[in-house]
C-alpha cells in the first residue's frame, strides 16, 4: 500500500487549484480521477457558453444594422455546423490547455475512482492508498430527474450540449437560472425557436422583485416563457411534448409545447454517492454531504477537506480555485486556519447582463436589514441609448447608518463590469459617499450608477460632503 501526505481526488479547478498549492511544500502527493479532463469551466461551462453567446450576439446586432445606415443585414444568416464547429474549436483550444499543464506532473496523477474507507485510506478499485490528508475537489455532473430517463435521448444537458454539431429548430429549456438563460438567448438570437419553462421569477439568479419583473418583459421578447413546473407529456413522430403546471397543479393547452429537444438547466450535483462517505464516521445531510467549516472547508474533525462545486457552497470558478488553494494550504497545515471569502459576485452573461454582488435582496430582506435602495435606470441613460442597448435597471443595498454598500442586482448593458466596480468598493469598505468623491467620466455606462450612490448618500443618517467633493485638508 502506498502512503502520501495529500490525495486529491478531482482534477477540476479546485483540484488542481488545491495541487498547485500542496506541491510547493511536498513532492508526495497524488490526484485521482476517473473522468474527462480539461475542467468544467473550458470543456463544458464558462468558456464553450461564451464563446456561443459571443456568435449569438454578433449576428444579433443586425437587428440594428439599417438604424445606422448598414444596408444588407436582411441577408445575413447563421450556418449552425460552423457555429458550432467554431465553438468547439475553442473549447477543445482551452481544455487542451490544462490537460498539456498536467503534463508536467503526470507522474502523480490516477487516473481511476476513489472510495473512502475511512479517513485515511482510499479504495481505487485495484489497489489501496493511504493519505495523511485528503481533499475532495470532484466537481459537479448535471443529471435527469428519474421520471424523464425514457425521454433520455431527447433531453440535452450541459456536458452534450456543446457536442451537438446541428442546433434544433424548436427547444424548450428546463430552467431559467444562469446556464438557461444563456444558452436559450443564444439560440434563440441564432434563429431557434426557444421556450423557456422556469418555476419562479428568478430568471439568471435575481431576487429583486423590481429586476425579476423587469427580467421577464426583456427575455419574453425574445423567448417563449411559460411559468410553472416542467413536465415531459411523451413522444412522438420525433417530437417530445412538454408542458409545465401553474401552482394550482392545472396544464391547459397554453402550457404544453412539441419541441424537438429539450436542455436540462436546472442545476449541477456533486457526484458524491458511491464515494463511500458514509465511512468517515460523520453524518451526511439529505443530499449526501458531510457536514464541513466554510471558513477551513475541513470536515469535522477530519483529516479531510471538501472544496469548489462539491460542496455545492458557491459553484462558480474563481471560488472554486480559491477553495481548492485554501484546502491546499489547510491540508499542508498542522491546524487548520479559517480564511474570510471575497466579496460574492455572481454574473449570468445574458444580454443585457445580470449580476448580483454580495448579498441579495433576498438575503437582506430575510436578515430585516435596514437599507436605502438606490436605483439607475438605463432605459434613458446617454451611452446605453448610443450603443442601442437601453434596457436594464441596477439596485443597490446601502446601510441606512454611513451608506456602506450591502449588496446590488444588475441587469443591465455591460453589467458585468458595473458589477466588479460596486464588488471592489463593497469589499474595500466603501461608502456610498465616499464612491461619490471618485471621478465619472462622460459619457460611460458607469455614471449611470451615480444615481444609484446618490440616493443612498442623501438619505443616511451621518453628514454628507458638500458638493460630493473632499476638502483639501481631507486629502492625504
Amino acid at each position: 500500500m502506498k502512503h502520501y501526505d495529500v490525495a486529491i481526488i478531482g482534477a477540476g479547478t479546485a483540484g488542481l487549484t488545491a495541487r498547485a498549492e500542496v506541491a510547493k511544500h511536498t513532492d508526495n502527493y497524488v490526484v485521482i480521477d476517473d473522468g474527462i479532463l480539461g475542467t468544467t469551466c473550458a470543456r463544458v461551462g464558462c468558456m464553450p457558453s461564451k464563446a456561443l453567446i459571443e456568435i449569438a450576439n454578433t449576428f444579433h446586432k443586425r437587428r440594428v444594422f439599417d438604424i445606422y445606415g448598414i444596408d444588407g443585414a436582411a441577408g445575413l444568416s447563421p450556418d449552425p455546423r460552423t457555429v458550432m464547429a467554431r465553438v468547439r474549436h475553442l473549447r477543445d483550444r482551452f481544455a487542451g490547455g490544462v490537460v498539456r499543464g498536467m503534463a508536467a506532473w503526470d507522474d502523480h496523477f490516477i487516473a481511476k475512482r476513489a472510495r473512502f474507507l475511512d479517513p485515511n485510506t482510499l479504495d481505487l478499485g485495484d489497489t489501496t492508498i493511504r493519505a495523511r490528508r485528503i481533499i475532495i475537489a470532484v466537481g459537479s455532473k448535471p443529471t435527469i430527474p428519474e421520471p424523464w430517463q425514457p425521454y433520455a435521448d431527447y433531453i440535452l444537458d450541459t456536458d452534450r450540449f456543446f457536442e451537438l454539431e446541428e442546433l434544433p429548430r424548436h427547444v424548450a429549456v428546463f430552467g431559467l437560472g444562469p446556464i438557461g438563460i444563456e444558452l436559450g438567448q443564444a439560440m434563440a438570437r441564432l434563429g431557434i425557436r426557444v421556450t423557456g419553462v422556469t418555476r419562479s421569477n428568478r430568471v439568471g439568479g435575481l431576487s429583486d422583485p423590481v429586476l425579476q419583473e423587469l427580467a421577464l418583459d426583456i427575455f419574453s421578447k425574445e423567448l417563449d416563457i411559460i411559468k410553472g413546473s416542467a413536465e415531459i407529456l411523451g413522444n412522438a413522430n420525433g417530437m417530445l411534448r412538454v408542458g409545465c403546471r401553474d401552482k394550482a397543479g392545472d396544464m391547459d393547452e397554453e402550457r404544453i409545447r412539441d419541441v424537438e429537444q429539450v436542455l436540462l438547466a436546472t442545476g449541477r450535483k456533486p457526484p458524491l454517492t458511491d464515494m463511500g462517505l458514509e465511512n468517515l464516521g460523520v453524518g451526511l445531510g439529505s443530499m449526501g454531504m458531510p457536514a464541513f467549516d466554510p471558513g477551513t472547508l475541513q470536515i469535522g474533525d477530519l483529516p479531510v477537506f471538501i472544496a469548489g462545486d462539491a460542496n455545492r457552497m458557491r459553484p462558480i470558478l474563481h471560488e472554486a480555485a480559491d477553495q481548492g488553494r485554501i484546502a491546499g494550504i489547510n491540508a499542508m497545515a498542522e491546524s487548520a486556519t479559517c480564511f474570510a471569502r471575497r466579496m460574492p459576485l455572481k454574473i449570468t452573461f445574458s444580454s443585457p447582463n445580470i449580476a448580483v454582488v454580495g448579498r441579495s435582496y433576498k438575503e437582506l430582506a430575510q436578515e430585516g436589514q435596514d437599507m436605502i435602495i438606490g436605483e439607475a435606470d438605463f432605459s434613458r441613460q446617454g451611452r446605453a441609448m448610443i450603443m442601442g442597448q437601453n434596457k436594464g435597471k441596477v439596485r443597490i443595498y446601502g446601510d441606512k447608518e454611513k451608506g456602506a454598500l450591502l449588496g446590488a442586482e444588475i441587469i443591465a448593458p455591460s453589467g458585468e463590469h458595473l458589477a466588479h466596480l460596486i464588488a471592489w468598493a463593497a469589499g474595500a469598505g466603501m461608502t456610498a459617499d465616499q464612491i461619490l468623491s471618485m471621478p465619472f467620466y462622460h459619457p460611460v455606462l458607469e455614471e449611470g450608477l451615480r444615481t444609484a450612490f446618490r440616493t443612498i448618500a442623501k438619505n443616511t443618517r451621518v453628514p454628507k460632503s458638500v458638493f460630493e467633493f473632499r476638502q483639501c485638508g481631507d486629502i492625504t
